[in-house]
């Protein structure tokens, strides 16, 4: 026969059961109780040791934390402040960039340090955590700080700009010049670029570690955006440009354009395509093609021969007959050039020309006096003066610079009228044998080539003696601020007296 079960309870064996003593049956405790008495037991050794770690740190420092290397774990904030204020604050930059060095410290950035902030920030870490034994892995992971300061972030941008300007530069671009119609190329050239971002970074990190800084940069080469291998589709439409026949008539005289001249029309730009990518581009510049135009119109330009009257012991009489000029239409001649070339064409043009009606000039008493006009423009060349009358009355007066009449470039004399006014445009002396190419931005003729201009992108003073050997071809030269009253206060017509 089969034995029987035996339904007696096992005999107390788990390491986990309560002690013989203690169990009243002395049998094994269930699965579940055994893991209720690991469970609640292991709460209540960490409730027994988060009350530990709280007490130890009220008003504390927990441990693990650090400011630029300096150890506060467990001190008040007192005893914090203390440590850090024996620190070293004074710090000392030294940046090297190649052969240059700058130096600089962080009383010229403007910095100083916030102890108590610091202290503060220390203070607060690990203290967000709901239980403090938390807080201790908090602040081993995240206990490393730096100093607090205050920058003066206007004072540091000024130090690191002066290091990036000194050392860097912007690339150039390869480009074409055109020289007596030759063209020839321009290389690029490499950029130097120094990260100013990165370098405030360096600065500001060196402050909060309470540490001098030796930073060695270098520079990074930045290539141009248009290298000298991109310049062939531009070198084949100048050489096209180059190759057109402009051809100007008037009154069975004919005036051609040669290379140089051409030359002189054509500017490059830079332009950007779809794609964000630089090309350069040759252009047809409309200011050069007026100055070409006028250098043609100069050779068929006649001034007007203004009629004299002189009045003497209160009789009048006229010492000299007014004869009208003449003077070339220049603008359809400008457009039909500058459209021909645009579309790659040659340019046969007829110019035309208008009258130029003469002004009665009045010599009172006797010859010496004024002009009797409402509105003139007097020019003196020995004074190197200049005045603006309106009804007797002077309204505005200038230095000027005149003709260099020393190296045989003096300023024609006599009594003539402006017969064109324009803005923003070179005067090409080459017309005329002269190797200048100028840009000014008032022109204001009063006799063939002779003008009143602005000339401050090359001269400096006016009205000095110097004109005799370093004046102007012939012209009127005056300061762009000058210029800019004639040209507004003088309508075409106005009458130019120069003399002696």
């Amino acid at each position: 026969m089969p034995k029987p079960p035996n339904h007696s309870r096992e005999p107390y064996s788990h390491r986990f059961a309560l002690p013989k003593s203690l169990s009243r049956s002395g049998q094994r405790p269930s699965t579940f109780a055994r893991l209720q008495f690991i469970v609640l037991g292991s709460i209540l050794a960490f409730l027994c040791m988060n009350a530990l770690v709280a007490a130890m740190l009220t008003g504390r420092i927990y441990p693990g934390v650090s400011v630029a290397g300096h150890d506060l774990s467990f001190k008040t904030r007192a005893e914090a402040l203390r440590t850090l204020q024996a620190v070293q604050t004074k710090r000392n930059f030294t940046l090297k960039v190649g052969d240059k060095v700058f130096t600089t410290t962080d009383a010229e950035l403007g910095s100083n340090y916030d102890l108590v902030t610091t202290v503060n920030t220390a203070y607060s870490v690990g203290k967000s955590s709901f239980l403090p034994i938390f807080g201790i892995f908090a602040s081993e992971r995240n206990g490393q700080l730096g100093l607090a300061y205050n920058l003066d972030l206007v004072k540091l941008k000024a130090f690191t700009s002066s290091v990036v300007e000194s050392v860097g530069h912007d690339p150039i671009n390869a480009t074409l010049v055109i020289n007596e119609g030759v063209i020839t190329d321009q290389p690029d050239q490499d950029g130097l670029r120094i990260d100013q971002k990165a370098l405030n970074q360096t600065i500001q990190s060196a402050l909060s570690d309470g540490q001098d800084e030796n930073i060695t940069l270098k520079p990074e080469v930045e290539k141009a955006d248009i290298q000298l291998a991109d310049l062939a589709p531009t070198r084949t439409a100048t050489e096209a440009l180059l190759s057109k026949q402009i051809i100007l008539t008037y009154n069975g005289k004919t005036f051609t354009a040669d290379k140089n001249a051409i030359g002189h029309m054509i500017v490059f730009d830079i332009q950007v395509d779809s794609d964000g990518k630089k090309h350069l581009v040759a252009k047809v510049s409309p200011e050069q093609v007026a100055g070409y135009v006028q250098s043609v119109a100069n050779k068929i330009d006649i001034a007007p021969k203004n009629k004299v009257v002189t009045i003497a012991n209160g009789t009048s009489s006229v010492t000299q007959e007014g004869v009208d000029g003449l003077a070339v239409s220049q603008s359809p001649a400008i457009d039909a050039i500058v459209t021909a070339l645009n579309n790659n064409q040659d340019v046969n043009f007829g110019l035309s020309a208008s009258p130029v009606a003469f002004k009665t000039q009045t010599n009172a008493f006797g010859g010496i006096g004024g002009l009797d006009y409402p509105q003139y423009i007097e020019v003196s060349l020995r004074q190197q003066h200049l005045w603006a009358w309106q009804d007797g009355q002077v309204v505005f007066n200038a230095p000027i610079t005149s003709g260099a009449s020393g190296a045989g470039f003096g300023t024609v004399t006599g009594t003539f009228a402006i017969y064109a006014k324009e803005r923003n445009r070179y005067l090409n002396g080459a017309q005329y044998g002269y190797n200048y190419n100028v840009f000014v931005d008032y022109w204001m003729p009063f006799y063939a080539g002779y003008g009143l201009h602005d000339a401050d992108r090359w001269r400096s003073s006016y009205g000095g003696s110097d004109f005799y050997y370093n004046g102007s071809h012939g012209c009127v030269n005056m300061s762009a601020g000058s210029a800019a009253f004639i040209y507004g206060w003088a309508p075409v017509g106005t009458p130019v007296w120069v003399h002696n």
